[in-house]
């Protein structure tokens, strides 16, 4: 083991997280686990973690555990090498997005509260220095909750499933010219655009039993078991808020292939490439899903005259579906 010690100030934020002191470097991960250290350090860059150097004592028992884990998990074969990179990519993303929203909200709190004690120390400080005001745990605690429920329905959709390959409809949703809105507005107001616009998203699919597969900068990519469902998430995404900045939305729906949590297929593509022609608070769909709406009483289903050449799927036609009165397409 290494004889270096980290800065104390890294021994009180391992404490704060419910994590080891760090004790070793990546020699000493190395020695201790048999995995090489260039494979391991790849699947930590995978993770979105930093690169540490030779010397850097930043490693706790957690790392050595879940190193020898993964590789006793690749010996016996149960996964490759592609998979543990695959889910270590999804896993980094995700949570350094969740992370970094709950140290915002910490430093919220922090602010809001404040410490008559210590009013020249700075947010971390605080944070650290307050044991019982602090304790972290329910945000531990709500990420394994919110996981488990997302496995929970992620292995009975699985369960219902014969394949990979999947039937449903795929909708793209986007902030009409974003960057011209991120021209006018200062940063923090551009950012609560961006969180309003995520927290709607989220709530609408969720309510209506459909997935967001991921936020892509101002745009969301959404899955829903039927087209039904799709047009009702598109329909009130586009209707929402009337202060809020327009959206515009591209739905398709056929075969989709799920692969990291992400989906792929010509019914992504579509989609994707329907919302880039989409007009302001419109929801666009091909022409023959249209059809399937006409029993629909509350819908005003428009079929465009023009067809559209849409990049890597070629000439389309498409049709606008609103609530209530028809829109010009």
């Amino acid at each position: 083991m290494s004889d270096h010690r980290p800065t104390e100030p890294l021994e009180d934020l391992h404490r704060l997280v419910g994590l080891p002191r760090p004790r070793y470097t990546r020699a000493d991960v190395e020695r201790l686990t048999g995995v090489p250290d260039a494979q391991a350090t790849g699947w930590w860059r995978a993770m979105g973690f930093p690169n540490a150097g030779e010397d850097e004592v930043v490693f706790s028992a957690a790392d050595v555990l879940l190193v020898r884990q993964l590789a006793e998990r690749l010996r016996e074969g149960l996964f490759d090498e592609e998979h543990v990179l695959r889910l270590a990519r999804v896993m980094g993303a995700s949570f350094s997005r969740v992370a970094g929203a709950q140290v915002e909200t910490l430093a919220e709190m922090v602010d809001r509260v404040g410490f008559d004690d210590d009013p020249g120390a700075d947010r971390l400080q605080r944070i650290v220095g307050q044991d019982e005001a602090w304790d972290l745990s329910v945000l531990v605690d709500s990420v394994l909750y919110v996981w488990r429920r997302h496995l929970l329905a992620a292995l009975a959709g699985a369960a219902t499933t014969d394949g990979a390959t999947t039937e449903q409809a795929v909708g793209f949703v986007d902030i009409v010219q974003f960057t011209a809105l991120s021209d006018q507005l200062e940063d923090d107001e551009l950012g609560r655009v961006v969180d309003e616009f995520e927290t709607a998203a989220t709530d609408c699919v969720a309510t209506h039993g459909g997935q967001v597969v991921k936020f892509i900068g101002d745009e969301v990519l959404f899955t829903a078991p039927t087209l039904d469902v799709g047009v009702d998430i598109a329909l009130d995404l586009v209707d929402r808020d009337p202060d809020a900045p327009e959206v515009r939305c591209g739905l398709a729906f056929g075969p989709t292939v799920g692969l990291g949590g992400d989906v792929f297929g010509p019914t992504v593509n579509l989609a994707a490439r329907l919302t880039s022609v989409a007009r302001p608070s419109r929801v666009l769909l091909p022409h023959d899903l249209s059809e399937q709406l006409e029993g629909r009483d509350e819908l005003v289903v428009k079929r465009v005259g023009r067809k559209y050449d849409l990049k890597g799927i070629g000439s389309t036609r498409v049709a606008t579906v609103t609530r209530g009165e028809p829109l010009d397409a």
